[in-house]
């Protein structure tokens, strides 16, 4: 588990055609699947808000591609889908957790 405020402070953020790539402050590097985090976008559509289900909005999904990212203040990163989905705001310490295998909002 991340023991320090570097664990969850990105050094370096880059993607490619299947991946989110970040190195950590702390040194530790992480690998996500972009199909897995568009399934798990944590804006309320994709969470079930607005009167639908978790997996209403995301279930049909089979690839996607990352189009852009920005920071969100100090703390996450809006990312830009190749639906055009952009209103998942993914925190850094959610990316961590994830990242460890650890409990997070991306579950």
């Amino acid at each position: 588990m991340p023991n320090s405020q570097l664990a969850t402070f990105p050094k370096e953020i880059s993607f490619d055609d299947d991946s989110l790539y970040i190195e950590w402050k702390d040194g530790h590097g992480s690998k996500y699947s972009l199909l897995d985090l568009r399934k798990k976008c944590p804006c309320a559509t994709c969470r079930g808000g607005h009167g639908g289900k978790v997996g209403d909005a995301t279930g049909h999904i089979e690839s996607i591609k990352l189009l852009s990212w920005t920071k969100v203040g100090r703390y996450a990163i809006s990312i830009v889908w190749s639906d055009y989905h952009n209103t998942g705001i993914y925190s850094y310490d959610n990316l961590r957790a994830y990242s460890d295998g650890l409990s997070s909002a991306f579950d």
